[in-house]
């Protein structure tokens, strides 16, 4: 579906703003010239190549995207999150793993898993080590979540309604896999928050023009 989505931009001569997990795995510069996730770089590759942009905001599960996949892809790697100015509005986009503050075994294992010792030492693994610490990553993240309560996997509005109070308009992420849409009104600010369902679900997305917003799908 990714490259149905990159198509679509490029027919409309759209910006594409990936809001991370774009890899169930990133394993680190050695995934580059595995074989598994050609097809999609190649796509990522000829949509630069077409003179759009497309920036992707690391997830939980491609938090390792570097430089080398920038030289590889054109794709620009953002931070934690995007500033996104549209219709005289402005839009955070992030992942959202950051608003689940109540989380704190997961934001402690976040902060080691994105410092820059980490990094530096799954650059020099080799890559059947990197497999196998990427397979135990994600089968402890299943037993995790199954194990937890509710609450544990909602986004923080104390948070949301902080940005919100900074001045954005609208805050946009993923990862929580159930999608909803909300007003939030602060003491000291009002705004959306939108959180998309699962890409892989249905292909949902949003198209953007001049602040006004509408969700897609590629079934």
């Amino acid at each position: 579906m990714l490259e149905e989505l990159l198509r679509s931009c490029q027919e409309n001569g759209a910006d594409c703003y990936l809001l991370g997990d774009l890899f169930d795995v990133w394993l680190g510069p050695g995934q580059i010239s595995l074989s598994q996730t050609r097809r999609e770089l190649d796509a990522l590759r000829h949509a630069c190549e077409s003179e759009i942009d497309v920036v992707v905001i690391p997830g939980n599960r491609d938090f390792l995207l570097d430089s080398s996949f920038e030289r590889a892809t054109g794709v620009a790697v953002g931070g934690d999150h995007l500033l996104l100015e549209t219709g005289g509005q402005r839009w955070h986009l992030s992942h959202g793993d950051l608003f689940g503050t109540a989380d704190r075994g997961y934001q402690r294992l976040r902060t080691v898993l994105r410092s820059n010792l980490f990094r530096f030492v799954v650059r020099h693994l080799p890559m059947f080590m990197c497999k196998g610490l990427a397979g135990f990553l994600r089968r402890s993240s299943r037993r995790s979540l199954q194990g937890k309560a509710q609450i544990l996997m909602e986004p923080d509005r104390k948070v949301v309604g902080n940005l919100l109070k900074d001045g954005f308009d609208r805050v946009v992420c993923g990862h929580y896999h159930r999608p909803f849409e909300e007003k939030l009104d602060q003491s000291e600010g009002a705004g959306s928050f939108t959180v998309l369902e699962a890409f892989e679900d249905r292909g949902a997305h949003l198209f953007i023009e001049d602040g006004e917003m509408e969700v897609r799908y590629l079934e």
